[in-house]
């Protein structure tokens, strides 16, 4: 037992596990969201599933949608039109480890994009790309742990959740930017070197909002919210100045990714204010 004191509270906890949580789902007429069907179910902290299909071949998106981000998950029995899925091993890392890992391992994305743009090198783009993986099993392990077993405040459960979410929904914005890139380098693409600053611009507030979201800096959060202004006005500009497809798309993807940092700010402010 473990007593802890918070403010005017006392707050008494236990190591003891919560309750098996189990559920029975068809996906016979659920393709393609097989794979977000499993991973919502982990996520919100089920540890035993039964699906039931009419088509045996839906178990390959069964097996693809817990070897890619469901950790722990394992198919422990399976029939002719049913299958049963347990969470077989827990968590190795407390939250908050995880969590300051997805954060560089997104970073790592933005900077290696970049530096494998400046340098031609876009053949490793397609490596970058491969690192969204990673980041969906640590987000979506993180989200598993805020739902089964909550977090020290409760009250800061919903906006870690928010910004676990747009965590992921970043890296989604870059996987695209690389493999897209990659897909069209043998076509003589020469970028804008005004995008390339944008890029890198974009990637800047990212690491401003993580060395923020762990050492509470008023100055540079004042700072993130005023060169996203500016950032804003120089998007819309290179847009209407700019007719080149690729450009224009690889702009589209750094706004998003911009947008999305500065979104982070509202819940980390719910958090720390």
């Amino acid at each position: 037992m473990e007593v802890e004191e918070q403010g005017n509270k006392i707050a008494i906890s236990t190591e003891k596990n919560f309750q098996v949580n189990k559920v029975e789902l068809d996906i016979s007429n659920l393709n393609p969201l097989i794979l977000r069907c499993v991973v919502a179910l982990y996520k919100s902290g089920v540890d035993e599933i039964k699906l039931n299909y009419s088509n045996p071949e839906l178990i390959e998106s069964v097996q693809k949608a817990i070897g890619k981000e469901a950790v722990g998950y394992e198919i422990t029995e399976q029939g002719k039109d049913y299958c049963i899925i347990k969470h077989v091993s827990g968590e190795l890392e407390e939250f908050e480890p995880i969590l300051r890992r997805t954060f560089l391992l997104l970073i790592s994305m933005a900077d290696e994009s970049l530096n494998s743009i400046k340098n031609n090198q876009f053949d490793n783009l397609k490596n970058v790309a491969f690192l969204e993986e990673a980041n969906n099993r640590f987000t979506t392990t993180c989200r598993r742990m805020l739902n089964k077993k909550g977090y020290k405040d409760s009250r800061k459960i919903g906006p870690l959740y928010y910004i676990i979410e747009e965590i992921e929904n970043i890296a989604d914005q870059y996987k695209y930017l690389c493999n897209y890139i990659y897909n069209t380098r043998n076509k003589k693409m020469k970028i804008n070197k005004e995008i390339l600053e944008m890029y890198q611009e974009t990637n800047d507030m990212l690491k401003k909002f993580y060395e923020i979201y762990y050492k509470f800096d008023q100055e540079k959060l004042v700072s993130i919210a005023k060169k996203r202004k500016v950032l804003v006005e120089r998007f819309i500009g290179l847009f209407e100045r700019n007719s080149i497809s690729y450009d224009k798309l690889i702009l589209h993807h750094l706004f998003t990714i911009m947008q999305k940092t500065f979104c982070l700010v509202g819940p980390y402010l719910v958090i720390n204010l």
